[in-house]
């Protein structure tokens, strides 16, 4: 009876054990399970979703990181406002972020435009916070050395936070986007572009096609055509035009364009885009989700931590 008993005694204690053993095991593989799907979920999400909803700056140094149209940026710069020689349109997006160059280059090009021309200048979206793709309107703008700027000029009286929210700058395009509207386009808009095409800092100037035919045949006629390099046709761009900067020499990371052809591209290339049934569309404010996480530089998990 006694044998018994040690027995039964002892064979609750070994199944204890293993009871114990097995509870520990389902414990960590449960755990390695929960970081793995963490981890898995994170990368193939949408990385406009996880972008968007960071409404800070990363405090690194700044440094734009991958290429344009798949990047982010560490250590943003927010423009500050400043309503004598430019401001920014729609705030409420968060969009006016962008590496230190960017920031200098508007403040730069603004004062110039100020001091010759009288006016201020409109800025439309730059980068999000910590950059990356937005979740609507663009492609690039991801690494924050994009900026959009309007044709029309900054109106002379002081815009207050509903006027920026609400105001419609005008489009420079007639109704049926194929003739420019000549009661708007004026010598302004072609040394503006001239002026900001001029600076080294500047790789492209994207404009809608027609735009880029008005500036050939008046560059043309001037015989000044050295600077149309730079200006790119492209589609959309009859409201604003987008100025794109080089890679900072600091931003070992950053991956650049090839370098634009030395020529005015007056030719073959704009009558080819000329020709493209719908030349005018290239913004919009439907929903995008075309580029995971995991797709982006693997620097860029770094900047959303």
């Amino acid at each position: 009876m006694e044998k018994l008993r040690y027995l039964k005694k002892h064979s609750f204690r070994h199944l204890r054990r293993i009871m114990n053993k097995s509870l520990l095991i389902y414990t960590i593989i449960f755990l390695l399970v929960l970081f793995f799907k963490s981890h898995v979920s994170t990368a193939s999400e949408y990385a406009s979703e996880i972008f968007s909803k960071i409404r800070t700056e990363n405090l690194d140094i700044s440094e734009s990181l991958g290429s344009y149209s798949k990047g982010c940026l560490a250590g943003a710069k927010y423009l500050p406002s400043n309503q004598s020689y430019y401001d920014a349109l729609k705030p409420s997006r968060n969009r006016y972020w962008g590496h230190p160059n960017l920031i200098n280059f508007i403040e730069e090009i603004s004062q110039k435009i100020y001091s010759q021309y009288g006016n201020g200048i409109l800025i439309g979206d730059m980068a999000m916070p910590r950059g990356g793709p937005m979740p609507f309107g663009h492609k690039s703008h991801q690494n924050g050395l994009d900026v959009d700027i309007f044709y029309q000029r900054k109106p002379d009286y002081q815009m207050q936070r509903f006027d920026l929210e609400t105001y419609q700058p005008k489009s420079i395009l007639t109704e049926n986007q194929e003739e420019i509207q000549n009661d708007l386009w004026s010598n302004y808009h072609h040394e503006l572009l001239e002026i900001i095409s001029k600076n080294k800092m500047v790789t492209r100037i994207f404009v809608n096609p027609v735009i880029k035919k008005k500036l050939c045949i008046q560059a043309i006629e001037k015989n000044d055509t050295d600077w149309l390099k730079k200006i790119r046709p492209w589609g959309g761009h009859y409201k604003h035009f987008h100025v794109r900067l080089e890679c900072p020499q600091e931003s070992g990371s950053c991956i650049s364009q090839t370098p634009v052809r030395d020529f005015h591209g007056c030719n073959e290339e704009l009558d080819n885009w000329l020709k493209k049934d719908k030349i005018f569309e290239s913004n919009s404010n439907k929903i995008k989700k075309w580029i995971l996480l995991s797709d982006l530089p693997k620097s860029c998990k770094k900047v959303i931590q």
